[in-house]
C-alpha cells in the first residue's frame, strides 16, 4: 500500500492584527491553526502558501508534516477559506493527529485495468471517486486501487471491494462506486430502462467514458474564528 505524500513545512508563530495578517499573504504566507489531540492548546502558525498548494493539487493523498519550535506535528488539511476573487487561501486549519487516536479521511479511488465489457462497447461511470474511511495515522494510504478488469457490462464494483487491512470504509458496503453501463443507443437506452446518474462524493457528479481502461478521476476539532 503506497503511503501518502508528505509535505514537510516549516511553521512560525503568526503575528496578531489585520495588517500584520495582510502582510504575511503578501509575502506568500498562509495563517493557519493547529489543533488536535496531540496538542495541549491550539497553535497559531504561518505556513508558506506554495507548500499548502503542493498538499491541495495533489491527486493522492497528501499530510503536511509541521515543524513548529523544533517539534514536528504530522496534520490534515481540516478547512481551507479561499479567497473569493483570486481563490488564494486566506487561512487553514490544521489537525494535528495522535499515533494512537483513529481519524477520519477522505481517500481517492482510483480504478485500474480494461474492463471486460469494453469490448462490446461498454462504457465505465465511476459516481464514487473518494471515500471517507476510519484508521489510524499509520495506516492512511494515498489512494485506494481497485482492479475492474473483471468487469463486464452491466457489472458494478461496490464499497464491499474495499478490504485494506486497518481501513474500515464509512459508505454502505453496497454503495456503487463503479459500473460499466451498455453503449450509447443501446436496447436499454431506446426504451428508457437505463439507470439516471447518480451524483457522486459531494455532489460531484460522476463522469461517464468508454471503457478503455484507467478512469481518471476531515475530523474533530474546534475552528478557530476567521481572522480574514
Amino acid at each position: 500500500m503506497e503511503k501518502p505524500i508528505i509535505i514537510e513545512v516549516e511553521a512560525s508563530e503568526r503575528p496578531k492584527g489585520k495588517s500584520a495578517l495582510k502582510k504575511l499573504r503578501q509575502d506568500g504566507m498562509v495563517p493557519a491553526v493547529s489543533y488536535g489531540p496531540k496538542l495541549d492548546k491550539n497553535l497559531n502558525v504561518y505556513i508558506p502558501e506554495l507548500e499548502l498548494e503542493k498538499a491541495l493539487s495533489s491527486e493522492k493523498k497528501a499530510l503536511i508534516n509541521i515543524n513548529y519550535e523544533g517539534t514536528e506535528y504530522m496534520t490534515l488539511i481540516q478547512a481551507v477559506d479561499f479567497h473569493p476573487v483570486t481563490d488564494r487561501p486566506l487561512h487553514v486549519d490544521l489537525f494535528a493527529m495522535e499515533e494512537q487516536t483513529p481519524v477520519t479521511i477522505e481517500i481517492p479511488i482510483r480504478l485500474t485495468g480494461t474492463p471486460k465489457g469494453a469490448a462490446e462497447g461498454g462504457r465505465l461511470y465511476q459516481p464514487l471517486r473518494k471515500i471517507s474511511v476510519l484508521c489510524l495515522p499509520k495506516d492512511i494510504p494515498a489512494e485506494i486501487v481497485l482492479d475492474i478488469s473483471h468487469l463486464d457490462i452491466g457489472d458494478t464494483i461496490d464499497v464491499e471491494a474495499i478490504d485494506i487491512e486497518g481501513l474500515e470504509p464509512l459508505r454502505a458496503s453496497y454503495r456503487t462506486i463503479a459500473v460499466i453501463r451498455p453503449p450509447k443507443g443501446g436496447l436499454a437506452e431506446l426504451l428508457g430502462l437505463e439507470e439516471e446518474e447518480e451524483e457522486g462524493e459531494e455532489g460531484e457528479e460522476g463522469e461517464e467514458t468508454t471503457a478503455e481502461g484507467e478512469e481518471g478521476g476531515d475530523e474533530a476539532g474546534s475552528k478557530e474564528e476567521s481572522d480574514s
